[in-house]
């Protein structure tokens, strides 16, 4: 879910009357469905479409107790609804953060900076080590069982794909802005330059509760360098910003003057993708029920990118596996100049290893690569695209939105 459609649900909360008086009659603490229903004289269905609403929204949580239902303000919810309104009033455009003329803080002789990135972003444990990058999970639930590191830590690649196979249900949730305030306090307090590289913003709004984050912390550390990236990517995309980063520093760049660099550059980088079960994408809400069973049948199988608004899109339907690979190499090809060499090209996958590989030999016998990563894809996005997804990304010479109107303009 976008930012706007989040933010939409907050402000829809106070917009009637009857909900701002269920608010305030839970200020006073919690209340069943039913003493509502009483106090706020109204019929049932009109109490469960406001209640409805408002639990959406996350001020209000819910109690099962047997068959009651219980209500409550949400404490998270409610400082997220306070943070939101004061980020969408005091001039900060979270949409496009730029850090060039920002006024600096200059850092100390010879000190470098932390490079962090949530579970979105596809990372080998040799390369995180390696590079002393740290990780933000994104918290995901597997048949409801919350798992809070966001990694393969709590539970092994093929069982969570398994899991998947056989019917389990995956959900992710978006990173509160009381993680970023805990952890931006942190680096603020130790005086450490940080730069975030946080998944796209027309994909989830984790990057505007960093900006909410970071407004709050700035109250008390004026001075700090921190700074967070809306990558407009997720999953292997963001894997190629970090090495891009990772490789900025090494050249001795400050966070600030790496984090501009990588606004520049996240429009150069390019992934296409393509599933296995179509389902998954009717569930994200890209194709209808009827088109994902019709599509499934026919063996049809879409080839997807990255917008340049940092959303996914459907962009053509093939049938057949070697066919999507086919026209996911052609995509890659028509980024770049004929006599471009290709430094690194990324390949994930969602448990079909064979898949990924089949592909890569695929690039290699097709076009020039100094070097191909295959990765397994972890589950917060694989759980939107389901096991059988392959992607496969690079940096181009043209930027999206040049593909996007030469192509499909």
């Amino acid at each position: 879910m976008s930012k706007h459609h989040s933010n939409a649900k907050v402000f829809m909360a106070f917009c009637d009357v009857t909900r701002l008086r269920v608010i305030e009659l839970l200020r006073n603490g919690e209340k069943s469905a039913s003493e509502l229903q009483k106090l706020v004289v109204t019929g049932q269905s009109t109490l469960s479409h406001h209640m409805k609403i408002l639990v959406e929204s996350g001020i209000v949580t819910t109690r099962k107790a047997g068959k009651w239902t219980y209500y409550s303000i949400c404490e998270k919810g409610g400082r997220y609804a306070v943070r939101l309104l004061r980020l969408l009033t005091n001039g900060i455009q979270y949409e496009a953060h730029t850090y060039k003329g920002q006024r600096r803080i200059e850092p100390m002789q010879g000190k470098s900076f932390t490079i962090v990135v949530d579970t979105s972003c596809e990372l080998t444990p040799e390369f995180i080590k390696e590079h002393g990058i740290e990780v933000l999970p994104i918290t995901f639930t597997l048949n409801d069982a919350e798992h809070k590191q966001g990694s393969w830590q709590e539970i092994s690649a093929k069982d969570f794909y398994d899991s998947l196979k056989k019917g389990g249900v995956a959900k992710t949730a978006q990173i509160n802005p009381d993680v970023f305030v805990e952890d931006f306090t942190n680096y603020a307090q130790k005086g450490q330059d940080a730069l975030y590289l946080i998944l796209s913003s027309g994909l989830s709004a984790t990057y505007q509760s960093s900006q909410i984050a970071l407004e709050e912390v700035k109250e008390k550390f004026p001075d700090c360098n921190i700074f967070p990236v809306d990558g407009l990517s997720a999953t292997s995309l963001n894997t190629m910003l970090t090495i891009l980063a990772v490789k900025k520093r090494a050249e001795g760049a400050t966070a600030e003057e790496t984090a501009a660099y990588l606004e520049e550059r996240k429009h150069h980088i390019l992934g296409f993708f393509t599933v296995d079960d179509l389902m998954y994408l009717h569930r994200g809400g890209r194709l209808s029920k009827l088109s994902a069973i019709g599509g499934s049948i026919l063996g049809i199988k879409p080839v997807l990118n990255i917008q340049p608004d940092g959303t996914l899109a459907l962009k053509e339907k093939v049938r057949g596996r070697d066919a999507a690979f086919k026209l996911m190499i052609e995509q890659l090809r028509r980024s770049k100049n004929e006599d471009t060499v290709l430094d690194t090209v990324i390949i994930t996958h969602t448990d079909c290893e064979a898949e990924a590989e089949k592909l890569a030999a695929m690039v290699k016998a097709d076009l020039k690569v100094n070097n191909i990563e295959i990765i397994m894809m972890g589950p917060v996005i694989g759980a939107h695209l389901g096991p059988g997804a392959v992607t496969l990304v690079l940096e181009a010479d043209i930027t999206r939105k040049e593909y996007e109107a030469k192509y499909y303009g």
